[in-house]
């Protein structure tokens, strides 16, 4: 998972000045002003992260506590740099400070505390995170990023109660039908795994992620012939698009040598 850069123009506009209230910092502040070095900071970000986190913490020390933008790119560029728990702490004082702001936007925020605490490696604070996102605006993104939180902390139940809800809305995402797929898979129900593995094939052919569960649940249901036909494709498909050192690949490797 990466956060998503998002323009929290409502903050800048409610928030920035902190001894008005949002209504009047929303009729007073001036956005394109804010905006401007919003922009820049993000551009420092892709090109100088360490640029971009000293240009962020000397504009937050002009501007104020109140304002969240300063911050916000603060916390970005802190994750560009690797500081994913220190990025994580930035990114929630400022979800939690966009009390003004609408709720689409503070959900967006908080999902961002989630991918950043999921990139630290602390899933209980991510899905915390995403809850309030889901709370706020419950949409399939954020559905999708819990069930991988979910995944990781092998709560498989989880996974296919976040999963079935995606696919109800968009049954032919490949991405929810091979986390369902494993879910399925680890929870002992092999023909709804390999169902549900081989749409997504059917789906998208070339897959890795699919091609590699379905080898799986092939497995899993003692296809041990269909198996090793996905997992060489998996390779053989790597290969062909220039990555045969891709994670799948290299798992698909393992699973031929051990079978």
């Amino acid at each position: 998972m990466t956060i998503k850069t998002h323009v929290f123009l409502v903050v800048v506009a409610a928030l920035a000045l902190g001894s008005l209230n949002g209504a009047q910092a929303a009729a007073t502040a001036k956005p394109e002003a804010f905006q401007g070095d919003y922009d820049h900071c993000l551009d420092l970000i892709e090109a100088r992260p360490e640029e971009a986190l000293a240009y962020a913490q000397k504009w937050a020390e002009a501007a104020g506590p109140k304002n969240m933008a300063p911050l916000h790119c603060q916390s970005l560029a802190l994750n560009a740099l690797g500081r994913h728990e220190e990025a994580a702490r930035m990114l929630s004082t400022v979800a939690l400070g966009m009390t003004e702001a609408p709720r689409a936007d503070q959900a967006e925020a908080f999902a961002q505390v989630s991918d950043a605490w999921f990139v630290a490696g602390d899933t209980k604070r991510a899905r915390v995170a995403i809850d309030q996102a889901l709370a706020l605006n419950p949409t399939i993104g954020y559905l999708m990023a819990r069930a991988n939180i979910r995944a990781v902390d092998a709560d498989w139940a989880g996974v296919r109660e976040d999963v079935s809800l995606v696919l109800s809305e968009e049954p032919n995402s490949v991405e929810a039908l091979v986390l369902r797929a494993s879910a399925s898979r680890n929870l002992g129900h092999t023909a709804s795994a390999l169902a549900d593995a081989s749409r997504a094939v059917d789906i998208a052919p070339h897959n890795l992620s699919a091609l590699l569960e379905r080898g799986r649940s092939r497995a899993a249901s003692m296809d041990m012939v269909g198996a090793r036909a996905d997992w060489k494709a998996v390779i053989e498909t790597a290969t062909t698009m220039g990555r045969a050192d891709d994670p799948r690949a290299e798992a698909a490797k393992i699973y031929l040598k051990g079978k």
